[in-house]
Parts: structure tokens; C-alpha cells; sequence
């Protein structure tokens, strides 16, 4: 049952009429759709690698946090994943070869760098993919980040920006 703190459509409202629609945070209103789980190899890699960029954007601190909400908005996380996995996983394919570029003691320092914890993705590489996609975002949008642009050399430095809260 939806739950409309106005009349309907006015202000905002929470939760699904019947199964046709499903209101949600923000004001946005979907189709409802039936779920589906085909617990599939493919669909579990999937699931990993969502999970992984997840992890690394909840170690996001206080600041870049607001900076990136303040830019992208309030799904600014669902947009640094989707830039990621549009187009069949693309630009997540195009910085996984960058990453396995670097030498093994860049790969080791990401990995330090990068406080989450990856299921399926090398380790240290959602850090740096997350913060190229949002460098990469806020690039096209016109946005000013403070987060330093991610390559090879400077995971501490990226690293520190991504985790900082003051």
C-alpha cells in the first residue's frame, strides 16, 4: 500500500498501488515489475562485481560524499555504478586493463589504499575504478571534485581523499 504525505502526485509519496506502481525515495515513480532470480554463474558474477563497487563506495567519507551528492545528486552512487556497468560493463572493462597495466608493487599499493573488500574483483581495483568513473562523471557534468585523478602512482593520495571526513 502506498503511503502519500499529500494528495496524490502533489508532494511525495512511498510504497506500490496494487501491481502497477512503485513510488520511491526522491519523488521518482517505476512500473512494477515482478522479480526475478535466476541465480545463474552469469548472474552471480554480476551480483559480485555490483557488491564490490558497492563496498568501495561505502568507505566513501564525509566530504566526497557531499561534494558527489551535492553534484550528482541523491543517486550519485547508482550513477557511478551504472557509468560502470553500461554498455555491457564497457568503462569497468577499460580500467580493469589499466589496472592489470600496473606493476605489481601500483597493484599492491590500490590494494592498501582500498579498504573494502572484493568478492570477484582484483583487490584495489573498485577503488580505482570507482573513482574514475566518478572523475570521469563529474568531468562531463561540469562538477568540481577534490578527488585527485586516479592513475597509476597516486593510490595514497586517492586513496585518502576517498576516506577523508573532515
Amino acid at each position: 500500500m502506498a503511503k502519500a504525505t499529500a494528495p496524490l502526485m502533489s508532494m511525495d509519496a512511498s510504497g506500490q498501488i496494487g501491481k502497477t506502481l512503485v513510488f520511491q525515495k526522491g519523488g521518482t515513480v517505476r512500473r512494477y515489475v515482478v522479480p526475478a532470480n535466476p541465480n545463474t554463474t552469469a548472474q552471480r558474477t554480476v551480483r559480485d562485481k555490483l557488491g564490490d563497487i558497492q563496498r568501495a563506495l561505502k568507505t566513501l567519507g564525509a566530504v566526497l560524499r557531499t561534494e558527489l551528492k551535492s553534484g550528482f545528486g541523491a543517486r550519485w552512487n547508482s550513477m557511478i555504478v551504472g557509468e560502470l556497468t553500461k554498455n555491457d560493463g564497457a568503462l569497468l572493462a577499460t580500467y580493469t586493463a589499466e589496472f592489470n597495466a600496473f606493476t605489481s608493487q601500483q597493484k599492491t599499493d590500490w590494494d592498501t589504499a582500498d579498504t573494502s573488500v572484493p568478492v570477484l574483483l582484483a583487490a584495489g581495483l573498485p577503488l580505482y575504478a570507482a573513482a574514475k568513473a566518478a572523475k570521469a562523471i563529474a568531468l562531463v557534468q561540469g562538477v568540481v571534485l577534490t578527488l585527485s585523478a586516479p592513475s597509476a602512482s597516486n593510490s595514497v593520495t586517492v586513496g585518502a581523499e576517498w576516506v577523508a571526513s573532515s
